[in-house]
């Protein structure tokens, strides 16, 4: 039986608050060779399968995105557990219309936006490429981004929503359909006195989803080894046997973690596959 290692993107693989798309060659370098020692390496993102394409060229064995919403093993089809159209709509009223909050809706390669948080999504990547020498069409292209009135229908795998308030937040969950899984992420994403979290159907996260890869590819549980730096993370701490927080990460993960390793920008994945062994 060989390890797995999960690795989330943003905060974790990719400085993506300073406009980077891509790891680190250092980065790269340390994961290609824990594949060699026998690792399985495997991204586990928020994001979309349509904003994954660049890092579908890394030579990793597998993808995790939408949250666990979906799976993609090289070589086999994509494992995908929508939210129901009933839900999608019931949903999308309840958070916009009676607590007036954003929504930002994830299908297999696209996203919807609500009106503000199109706007702000935008504004966040020309913030992003003022810092970078990636293009701000570049970067849009990474996020396949369209306003919520574009949508039409299509399969929804994870939405992403925010309150403009803790108070509306719970106020809010005390109305939410139980079929729905909620993770806030207000401690890793939370701006403005706002509050965040992220949406998919009833038990499905990226813990779920690292399970079942741990499963198919009859990886050894004792060498399964998730990093991440944002709540939504917390479910795969849960379920493989060390859960490493990034030195930049959320301090609630971090009382979560099994170790926690150097920032981003200081090389933490390298550091952190030395300290473990792993290369």
């Amino acid at each position: 039986m060989s390890g797995c290692l999960f690795f989330d993107i943003d905060g974790t693989l990719v400085d993506s608050e300073h406009g980077e798309i891509m790891p680190s060659s250092s980065c790269l370098e340390a994961i290609h060779k824990a594949q060699k020692n026998g690792y399985r390496c495997l991204i586990s993102s928020g994001r979309n399968l349509g904003g994954l394409q660049e890092y579908r060229n890394l030579g990793l064995d597998g993808y995790i995105f939408s949250d666990g919403a979906g799976i993609l093993l090289e070589g086999e089809d994509p494992i995908l557990t929508p939210i129901t159209d009933e839900l999608v709509q019931a949903f999308v009223h309840q958070v916009m219309d009676e607590f007036h909050g954003e929504i930002m809706m994830s299908t297999i390669d696209e996203f919807f936006a609500s009106p503000n948080q199109y706007d702000e999504m935008i504004e966040s990547v020309k913030k992003s490429a003022m810092h970078s020498d990636v293009s701000v069409e570049q970067l849009l292209s990474v996020f396949h981004m369209q306003p919520l009135n574009a949508y039409q229908g299509q399969a929804i795998l994870e939405s992403d929503v925010s309150f403009a308030s803790d108070e509306i937040e719970k106020e809010w969950l005390k109305h939410k359909d139980d079929r729905l899984e909620y993770v806030s992420t207000t401690a890793s994403y939370g701006r403005g006195g706002a509050t965040t979290g992220e949406i998919t159907m009833k038990g499905i996260t990226k813990g779920h989803a690292c399970k079942k890869v741990i499963e198919l590819l009859g990886c050894d549980k004792k060498q399964t080894y998730a990093f991440g730096d944002s709540m939504n993370d917390a479910s795969m701490f849960e379920v493989c046997q060390y859960g490493i927080a990034m030195g930049n990460a959320a301090e609630e993960l971090k009382e979560q973690a099994d170790y926690i390793t150097a920032r981003i920008e200081c090389d933490g994945i390298k550091k952190a596959l030395q300290y473990f062994e792993i290369i």
